[in-house]
């Protein structure tokens, strides 16, 4: 079975995906003049100098909005994820994940801003928004909406939940030698608790914990760099040599670095693949400059600046080669001692576990568009089920997995933000 998922992915994720993202975000970086350069202190401006403005009593705020889209995004992809792709690409990932995120703040800005555009109220009164509303409204393509609908919740169940209930087990074994089954369980209990809340208690959540728990992760990170320093500038040297060497060094080369490089950046940042349009469609009163901006804020933070630590915490000290996923990170962190080794096991549970309930909201919306409301409660416990699965399976089928619907789910969002690209306009 891995291998037949492993030859799927390889197709799904070939020469072409890659394109296909790359030609997406350098042409809204060209339209809008490299607006995530020049625009860089507007943003900032714009995003974290009003992060205590609320819009209303009953909306969710700018800030809770972005704390949720950054919860789903803050979690195995910048810890686990980030490990995985240096164990199957080698160092030029990372270059490659910093072109990637860099070139898709763009493609962020522009999904956001169409989806705030062609953002409407359903039937029951609630905000229908985000990519399943400009492919149809925008696009007139219902069924095309549909089959993004679907590859959402497959996406959302691999990437959003089967990957990181898995890292959540994987990381208190490693960490503290909690066995899979009282990890599973207890995961399944939480997860129905605070999604039975809504969308308001896990934006409420991620509000308290993501701030919280990046700021401790980026104190241990620069701590296990700082700690093998002398090897910072030898790290820098692999990234860039190993990002374009087209002779294969140790398995790896440019194109094995490219393609891991890439899709690993768009699991964590999840830009291109229209997700975060749904949870930023849930702000009432705002402009689409205004959230793509957010947007474009969330991509920076969480791969050109968070996963950028753990990268070089991971090359500056050890043998990147020998483990995969959480396992490597936890090795790579445990070289400060105890409070390492145990910090990076605790803060893979948290930012995992903040992804698996924000990212619970998109596939509910998927749902909810593809087979009505009535459905969300099945749903609902459905993901708790998948909860429990994820903790106790092998990680490197999850993952593949996730990397599929991840690639299809992108497909059909690439398609219509292109089309309707001439829509969104820049300050």
């Amino acid at each position: 079975m891995q291998g037949f998922l492993e030859s799927v992915n390889s197709v799904i994720w070939g020469l072409p995906m890659l394109i296909f993202f790359l030609f997406t975000a350098l042409k809204f970086t060209f339209k809008s003049r490299f607006f995530q350069i020049r625009g860089f202190s507007e943003m900032l401006k714009s995003t974290l100098g009003t992060i205590f403005k609320k819009n209303n009593e009953d909306g969710v705020s700018q800030f809770g909005a972005f704390c949720s889209v950054l919860g789903a995004c803050i979690g195995t992809g910048n810890i686990v994820g980030v490990a995985t792709a240096i164990y199957s690409g080698g160092p030029g990932t990372v270059f490659w994940m910093w072109v990637s995120a860099i070139l898709s703040m763009m493609t962020a800005y522009s999904e956001n801003y169409l989806g705030i555009k062609y953002k409407r109220k359903d039937k029951y009164g609630n905000i229908s928004g985000g990519a399943f509303s400009y492919i149809e409204n925008g696009l007139k393509m219902k069924g095309l909406a549909k089959i993004y609908s679907f590859f959402c919740i497959g996406s959302v169940i691999g990437m959003g939940n089967l990957t990181q209930s898995n890292s959540i087990s994987q990381s208190l074994k490693a960490g503290f030698n909690v066995p899979e089954i009282v990890t599973a369980i207890i995961v399944t209990l939480l997860v129905f608790i605070i999604i039975k809340g809504g969308i308001k208690r896990i934006a409420d959540f991620g509000t308290i914990v993501v701030p919280l728990m990046t700021t401790f992760y980026l104190i241990i990170s620069l701590w296990v760099i700082f700690k093998h320093r002398e090897a910072i500038i030898p790290c820098f040297i692999n990234i860039f040599k190993e990002a374009f060497s087209f002779k294969a060094v140790n398995g790896y080369g440019m194109f094995k670095a490219a393609r891991f490089g890439i899709s690993r950046g768009v699991f964590s940042n999840e830009a291109g693949l229209g997700s975060s349009t749904i949870l930023h469609s849930q702000v009432e009163n705002v402009s689409g400059e205004k959230q793509g901006m957010w947007a474009m804020l969330e991509v920076f933070i969480d791969t050109v600046f968070l996963c950028t630590f753990t990268a070089i915490a991971i090359l500056v000290s050890t043998d990147y080669t020998t483990l995969f996923g959480a396992e490597l990170s936890i090795k790579a962190y445990s070289t400060i001692g105890m409070i390492g080794e145990k910090g990076i096991a605790l803060l893979t549970t948290v930012f995992a576990f903040t992804s698996l309930t924000s990212c619970s909201f998109y596939g509910e919306k998927g749902v909810e568009y593809l087979l009505g409301k009535k459905h969300v409660g099945l749903y609902k416990f459905l993901y708790g089920v998948f909860s429990f699965i994820g903790c106790i399976n092998p990680p490197k089928i999850i993952w593949t997995f996730a990397d599929i619907f991840n690639g299809l789910m992108a497909v059909p969002n690439l398609f219509a933000i292109n089309v309707l690209g001439k829509e969104v306009e820049y300050k």
